[in-house]
This record gives C-alpha cells, sequence and structure tokens, in this order.
C-alpha cells in the first residue's frame, strides 16, 4: 500500500541527556532525506554547542531500504556528523534489510539495534568507560 511508504519523519532532544531522537517510516526520495538531514542538525546541534557528545536513537519501524542516493545521504551526513560530536545510534524497531543498509552506511560509529526503547536508551546511556570496556 502507498500510504505506507509515504515518508514520515520527527526529530526531538533531551538537552540534559545529549540525546537526539528521531522516527522515521516510509521511503524517502532525495528532498525529503535533505529535508530529514536539516532536522536532525537542528536537533542536534544545541546538543554540539554545549560540548556534549551527541548520541542517538531513531526509531525505525515502517522505515524500508533507502534507494542508493539516499542511502549516500544518509552515509554522508553520518560522516559529516562525528567530528561535531556524533558518538553513539541505537536503532530500534529497524527490520532485517534496514540493519545490514544501516550497518554498511554507518561504518566508523557505535550502532546497536534494538527492538526494545528501555533498552537502547540503557545503552546509549551507558559510561563512557563503560562503553570503552565494553568494545575492547
Amino acid at each position: 500500500r502507498m500510504s505506507e511508504l509515504r515518508p514520515t519523519s520527527r526529530v526531538t532532544n533531551d538537552l540534559a541527556q545529549g540525546e537526539l531522537y528521531f522516527w522515521v517510516s516510509g521511503l524517502f526520495a532525495k528532498e525529503d532525506m535533505d529535508q530529514l538531514v536539516i532536522d536532525l542538525n537542528k536537533g542536534a546541534w544545541p546538543i554540539t554547542k554545549s560540548g556534549r557528545p551527541v548520541h542517538v536513537l531513531g526509531e525505525m519501524s515502517g522505515f524500508t531500504p533507502q534507494a542508493r542516493e539516499t542511502g549516500n545521504i544518509i552515509r554522508d551526513h553520518l560522516i559529516a556528523s562525528q567530528p561535531f560530536g556524533l558518538k553513539r545510534v541505537a536503532i530500534c524497531n529497524a527490520s532485517a534489510l534496514v540493519k545490514m543498509q544501516y550497518k554498511r552506511l554507518s561504518e566508523g560509529l557505535e550502532v546497536e539495534f534494538f527492538e526494545d526503547r528501555i533498552d537502547a536508551l540503557k545503552w546509549l546511556r551507558r559510561p563512557y568507560e563503560e562503553a570503552i570496556a565494553a568494545s575492547g
């Protein structure tokens, strides 16, 4: 059904936690993804400006694997965001194909996939030292 492919997105943040939240579903055209990048940057900027690392929680149920052009925008944004403090990304409720695509696009970042928002937030909020130990 076409209505399920309609691109929808929402971005919010929690400055106290240094967290950026996004919800996406559907299939994005280039213009839709460009707008999402603008929204993500606006949401992340106050966290970046405060000098904190940026941790992201993405809800991706209903998000479909994206075309190469749109996938490249995601990858480029993830790479460009790292010097500005992007450290960890937790993705919730992504399909197997979306997980595979996101893993490929987010190389070099600490990314984990979750079915449960509470588990995702626990992982995002681990103390830095604990995160280093877990990856080492």
